[in-house]
């Protein structure tokens, strides 16, 4: 059984021998001439001083793992390692954003998650060991300057503010709805004398519109006559119900009173004045009472129509503010109010309606114009916000990648509140004034990834538990 060999002195054996060495190093610099850079050494403790005697090392910038005492390349990627000034480097398992995440739970080795350690610490190749965070997604990323610069990773703070609540997004004007009018005759009958041809005229209030040939209503209108001779008042009351039940206008049976006669052709006039927006019929057409002839519809307002986004719609409601832009009006900006909001979600574009009027639109707006529309709500309460393109959304969570500082990346979940304009809400996972990554976030995102995934399929077991393993303090193994 292979068997590993373990260091049998006691902690204070090993800080014994760390005191020697440093003073030993110290007594051989004490020789030195007490100038230039030895005159700078001496105000630095004794460890700081210990470790600039150290020997340097060299790491693939790619692939912090591979650490090298000699120059030479990545057995990985190929990448000429970089060297690193033993006086700048992090220490073994240290993170730069410990204080704000809180103290590690555990280290482990970062290529075998069964390795672990409760202090930091380094393998017998001279690699450390990776801190784990309860609340971390993911293995840090060690990433040189160099490479910073040239993914363009930026980073921005995470700040405590209460959001405004801007929803930008488009519409469509149509027309107001509650000012359409239908023309349908309720008797079987052919269509006479069409006054209106096409869609988009205007007519007048009265005009007339066609007329109708109706063997129905003509004999409706001699029932009234026969019970106006008969002079029975119930007769004449009931029949002339049944033609005001027919559709036939309210003077039709004073006129057949001074008349006396009937006849098979009705005309018809229009019931308010506007565009013809629908026209179904055309003449000598046979229309019944489930035919609709034509739709006419008044001027002097519109609908703009808003298709809020989904993750925004919950605090779009009746009354919210609107700005509209048009291609049509370039440079203005149209003021409304939100009058209404559908009560259902379109499964197609995944969108909630919101209806705007305007109630005396410009001239230059017509039915079936595109919209730049932006809804301006209340201030929420105050929340940890960061930009929208910091988050990654998946369909296992959400999480961002948290700059540690000194080239350490980490990825971490966390639950996404609603949006507002180019921020987003963190409800948890995050705290004020800790760095996101803003920009090259997902190569960043997907190194930690990739290297979790080649951890776990090396060790052939789960991913480690969010706790140290074991009842007790974890044990290298």
């Amino acid at each position: 059984m292979k068997t590993e060999l373990r260091d049998a002195r006691t902690p204070a054996a090993a800080l014994a021998g760390s005191i020697v060495v440093a003073a030993v190093l110290l007594a051989g610099c004490s020789r030195e001439p007490a100038s230039g850079p030895a005159a700078a050494a001496a105000d630095d403790t004794p460890a700081e001083h210990a470790l600039k005697h150290t020997n340097p090392q060299y790491r693939c910038p790619m692939h912090p793992d591979v650490v090298r005492d000699v120059p030479g390349e990545c057995p990985i990627c190929g990448m000429a390692l970089v060297k690193v000034d033993p006086a700048t480097a992090p220490q073994a398992g240290a993170s730069a954003g410990a204080a704000a995440r809180g103290q590690p739970i555990y280290y482990r080795h970062p290529h075998d998650p069964n390795r672990t350690s409760p202090v930091p610490k380094q393998d017998e190749m001279g690699m450390d060991y990776v801190p784990v965070y309860a609340d971390a997604a993911g293995p840090e990323v060690r990433v040189s300057p160099a490479v910073i610069n040239n993914l363009g990773v930026r980073s921005e703070r995470a700040a405590m503010a209460a959001p405004e609540r801007r929803a930008a997004t488009v519409g469509y004007v149509t027309f107001d709805e509650r000012r359409m009018r239908q023309v349908q005759p309720r008797a079987e009958g052919w269509i006479e004398g069409l006054a209106v041809r096409s869609v988009g005229e205007t007519v007048q209030v009265g005009q007339l519109l066609f007329t109708l040939y109706s063997p129905m209503l003509e004999s409706a209108q001699q029932e009234y006559l026969d019970a106006r001779r008969i002079g029975n008042r119930d007769l004449i009351e009931a029949s002339r119900e049944r033609l005001r039940a027919l559709g036939l206008e309210a003077g039709t049976a004073e006129r057949l009173a001074r008349s006396g006669r009937a006849s098979g052709r009705i005309p018809f006039h229009a019931p308010v004045g506007g565009v013809v927006t629908e026209l179904a019929v055309r003449e000598g057409s046979m229309v019944t009472p489930d035919t609709m002839v034509l739709t006419i519809t008044e001027l002097g307002s519109l609908w703009v129509i808003a298709e809020v986004p989904e993750s925004q719609a919950a605090w779009v409601r009746s009354g919210t503010a609107a700005e509209l832009r048009l291609p049509s009006l370039p440079g203005e900006t149209l003021s409304g109010r939100v009058d209404y909001v559908y009560p259902e979600l379109s499964m197609e574009t995944r969108t909630l309606r919101a209806r705007v009027v305007l109630d005396r639109p410009p001239a230059g707006i017509r039915p079936n114009m595109l919209a730049n529309v932006t809804l301006v709500g209340e201030a929420g309460e105050p929340a940890v916000t960061v930009p929208r393109s910091a988050l990654i959304r998946s369909g296992s969570g959400d999480r961002v990648v948290v700059a540690l500082g000194e080239g350490r990346f980490a990825p971490r979940r966390v639950v996404a509140g609603p949006e507002s304009g180019d921020r987003v809400v963190i409800r948890q996972g995050l705290a004020a004034g800790e760095s996101v990554v803003v920009a090259g976030q997902f190569l960043l995102d997907s190194e930690a990834n990739l290297r979790s995934g080649l951890e776990r399929l090396t060790s052939g077991d789960a991913p480690p538990p969010a706790e140290p393993p074991g009842a007790q303090a974890p044990q290298e193994h």
